[in-house]
């Protein structure tokens, strides 16, 4: 368990997950709505040499970008059910490096295929938060 008291700690989560940030690696990330899920994600889009602006998915569930020769997929299943056509989606994490917020609502067997890190954000106030990392 990893806590940071400000933004700026949360350099110490992504160095810890760098070297993981490969081609058929996905990232799953939970936690409560406001837990800082996309905030992570940027900060680490950021780390990995991502340029451009990152925004959330949450309306159009699933953005791209490009890291040096690594495709980066971020995602954001929150408006999504097991029942609809998750391949759509998941087509697109072959070959890729994937970020997948509430993953839980994918009907979708991530280990099959992949090497899962799972990271679940507790918010514990405004600005503290508890980082639990699993898989590396």
């Amino acid at each position: 368990m990893i806590r940071i008291e400000s933004i700026e700690q949360l350099e110490k989560i992504c160095q810890q997950i760098l070297q993981e940030c490969k081609e058929n690696v996905c990232l799953l990330l939970s936690g409560d709505l406001g837990a800082g899920k996309t905030t992570f994600t940027k900060h680490l889009l950021k780390c990995m040499g991502v340029k451009e602006v990152v925004n959330s998915p949450t309306f159009v569930i699933l953005n791209q970008y490009q890291a040096h020769d690594l495709l980066i997929n971020h995602m954001d299943a929150y408006r999504l059910e097991n029942n609809e056509e998750v391949e759509l989606y998941t087509e697109n994490f072959y070959g890729a490096f994937n970020i997948i917020e509430w993953s839980e609502n994918l009907n979708f067997d991530y280990e099959k295929d992949f090497k899962v890190i799972k990271i679940t954000i507790k918010l514990i106030d405004e600005q503290i938060r508890e980082f639990e990392i699993e898989g590396i």
